[in-house]
């Protein structure tokens, strides 16, 4: 019931369309079946009685309802793409949301053909289910309704004969749909491994030629194919033996009504035009109980999709917040912060206390796992505590509108995602407010305008997939500029630098000094020389604030600091 309520939310959007669809293919479906009636009137009253006057009459009957089947048959199936297509659009507009919302732990344990499969296949099935399969039903019952009635004032005997047989049909349904909708639903699933396979497959081609791992890979391959090609031949067969069944319970219900039929006509109690309009009738019939019986069975395989979509929905999101975040971000606090990326994984942080002052350049050092890194995860809102909290102007984070959170803060990576597109949309990302003067300072600033400049199509150049066309202190400055060129309050900086050559650094982190006075900028750093002229240094020791200070004050009071310098001296 709860899936049934689910879908129905889409198709009340579409309700109008839907029905009207529904209505053109069951009229079709009456106006084709008065056509082919038509048999009837040529067979008994022209070639029977040679009443040949009324042939102009039969055949302007036949031409008139045949040309009005085939065009609402044209409408009706045109209105269904359009319903179809809408859908897909709804569903995937929602879905795409959804995934968005979805915590980040649970995005880094799926792959990402999972997530593509729900796009490419399950909207796919489920839009094709509501707007083209419940369309036919409707129009099969339509036409069932209207072919009961003939053949029930024609021939009593075969209209039980045949619904007789077609009683089977409801049986088979019965006992097939429940195991069809359970192994296309596993079908699917592994499907979805096969997909994932292939991506790695094709990510992974470097390292596998470079390895001389090819017969494992191809190994690997098959196996998880053989997996999913044994589902699929799995299923084929419970199809085929279900086809099987009904192919001979219609041969045998067709056999019957012949019989039955013609012996009708031999005692003279029906006319040959009416028996064969009745035997093809009731061939229509049995076809039309085939058709509604398919289609229960394909609803069932098709309800599988439905529970893959909306299970999706049904997963944990993450929470929204729903208070508003007012004025400028004047105080960031961590109380007693804990966080763990698993029940059974090691606390990254322990009990964490510090204060972020805003206005300033603050960094952030430790040794390595120390729990900076993290400290970037939390503030994005990535994870939540797992005790304590952090707090905005006194306001618990998770409790701000997400929104208004993250169009304060910027981020940059130590690897940045860069779209296959051009590196004016790189850097907008669709902010078309954003002028073209902006666009190139916060290039110059990164230090990466020159370069863009040198191409041939400057930033209307079209950058490889993830950007790999590119160095990755490129990748790097692009994403910089990215980051700055709305001016946040906060801007984040996570290893942001560490492609850089160290000058091209220095002058950066001197622009972005001179262009961030006044503003918070957080900056998450392995090389110690761009944090020096920092306003606090924070320094992190196992999951723990162990000092902080300015660098002058912890060369000559810190210890942890102070040994992190000298082994960056003696590695350099």
């Amino acid at each position: 019931m709860n899936t049934i309520k689910w879908i129905w939310n889409y198709v009340y959007k579409s309700r109008k369309m839907i029905l009207i669809s529904i209505a053109v293919l069951g009229l079709q479906q009456w106006v084709q079946l008065m056509a082919q009636g038509s048999q009837k009137f040529f067979i008994d009253d022209i070639l029977v009685n040679k009443n040949y006057d009324k042939l102009r009459w039969v055949l302007l009957y036949l031409t008139a309802t045949s040309l009005v089947a085939y065009s609402l048959n044209w409408l009706g199936n045109y209105l269904t793409r359009v319903n179809q297509l809408n859908l897909h659009r709804l569903m995937g507009t929602s879905l795409m949301a959804v995934i968005q919302r979805k915590p980040v732990a649970e995005m880094q344990n799926q792959r990402t053909a999972k997530w593509v499969q729900y796009f490419t296949s399950d909207i796919q099935q489920v839009s094709d289910f509501v707007s083209r399969d419940l369309a036919k039903g409707f129009q099969q019952v339509a036409g069932t309704i209207f072919l009961i009635g003939v053949i029930a004032w024609a021939s009593p005997m075969i209209l039980i004969l045949v619904l007789v047989f077609s009683a089977l049909y409801i049986g088979l349904g019965r006992y097939y749909g429940p195991i069809m909708r359970s192994q296309t639903k596993e079908m699917q699933e592994r499907r979805g491994d096969l997909l994932v396979k292939i991506e790695e497959g094709i990510s992974s081609t470097r390292e596998i030629i470079a390895y001389n791992r090819l017969e494992w890979e191809e190994r690997n391959f098959r196996s998880t194919f053989q997996i999913y090609y044994d589902k699929v031949m799995q299923n084929g067969k419970l199809a085929n033996s279900q086809l099987l069944l009904s192919n001979t319970v219609q041969w045998m219900g067709r056999l019957g009504v012949l019989i039955i039929g013609g012996y009708e006509v031999i005692q003279g109690n029906t006319t040959l035009g009416t028996f064969v309009i009745v035997y093809q009738y009731s061939n229509q019939l049995f076809q039309n109980f085939q058709n509604v019986f398919n289609f229960f069975m394909n609803m069932s395989g098709r309800l599988a999709f439905v529970d893959r979509v909306k299970g999706l929905f049904d997963q944990e999101e993450t929470a929204e917040g729903t208070k508003n975040l007012n004025g400028s971000v004047r105080s960031i606090r961590f109380d007693q912060v804990s966080f763990a990326y698993s029940e059974e994984g090691r606390q990254v942080l322990n009990q964490l206390n510090m204060v972020l002052e805003t206005g300033r350049k603050i960094a952030i050092v430790g040794t390595s796992g120390g729990g900076k890194s993290t400290i970037a995860q939390l503030l994005l809102r990535f994870f939540n505590p797992t005790q304590g909290c952090i707090r905005i102007n006194g306001t618990v984070l998770s409790d701000i509108r997400m929104e208004q959170w993250m169009s304060r803060i910027s981020v940059v990576f130590q690897e940045p995602f860069l779209l296959p597109d051009t590196i004016r949309n790189n850097l907008l990302l669709g902010r078309d407010h954003l002028s073209e003067a902006d666009l190139i300072e916060a290039c110059r600033i990164a230090q990466i305008h020159d370069f863009i400049d040198s191409l041939e199509d400057g930033y209307d150049t079209v950058i490889g997939e993830r950007g790999y066309t590119l160095s990755g202190g490129q990748r790097q400055r692009i994403a910089i500029a990215r980051a700055i060129i709305n001016d946040p309050d906060i801007l984040l900086l996570d290893e942001a630098t560490s492609a850089l050559d160290m000058e091209t650094e220095r002058i950066m982190q001197e622009e972005l000094d001179r262009l961030r006075q006044g503003r918070t900028t957080i900056i998450i750093a392995h090389r110690l020389s761009t944090i020096r002229n920092a306003d606090v240094i924070f320094v992190m020791d196992q999951g723990k604030l162990a000092e902080q200070g300015t660098h002058e004050e912890l060369m000559v009071n810190g210890v942890i600091y102070r040994q992190l310098v000298v082994s960056m001296a003696e590695a350099s």
